[in-house]
């Protein structure tokens, strides 16, 4: 079994005070961050915000990933439908998977929008098949879960445009 949330977060302020930190991919408005880290059967499903991604995070609460190969995909079964997971291991974390919602953040004007659309990432994955218009047992994209992210993102916009 791996890590908790804790530990995931000072590995990676680890991870950006070593070898990020002066990176030009690196957003200075953002701050490592966990968000919103929830059970799912026994695992822990979250958000985690980093000034270069913003991706969902599942640390097992088991071996079931264990012995898949690094980068394989695992379809991961939430209320709001099927999710891919890529699988990694890491001598420190062990196994973990994750999802990317935002493979770059340098647009992103600053930690609150993060947050904001960290939670509703979360409450949209959590609601139940149907209850946010799709129909039960269908797979969800990233691009379907970034376009329903999209009320929140151009919200966003507005705002930082104003």
């Amino acid at each position: 079994m791996g890590v908790g949330v804790p530990q995931l977060v000072d590995y990676y302020r680890k991870v950006y005070r070593d070898r990020f930190r002066d990176l030009p991919i690196v957003n200075s408005k953002l701050e490592i961050e966990a968000v919103g880290f929830r059970k799912l059967e026994e695992h822990e499903l979250g958000v985690l915000i980093t000034p270069w991604f913003i991706n969902l995070v599942l640390l097992p609460g088991s071996d079931r990933w264990r012995n898949r190969t690094q980068g394989s995909i695992a379809g991961i079964v939430l209320p709001g439908g099927e999710l891919d997971f890529t699988v990694a291991h890491d001598d420190e974390l062990g196994t973990i998977l994750s999802a990317a919602l935002f493979g770059t953040v340098a647009d992103f004007p600053g930690q609150a929008l993060a947050r904001d659309i960290a939670r509703e990432t979360l409450r949209l994955l959590f609601t139940r098949t149907g209850e946010v218009g799709r129909g039960p047992g269908k797979t969800m994209s990233r691009r379907e879960l970034l376009k329903q992210l999209g009320g929140v993102l151009g919200d966003a916009k507005r705002v930082t445009d104003a």
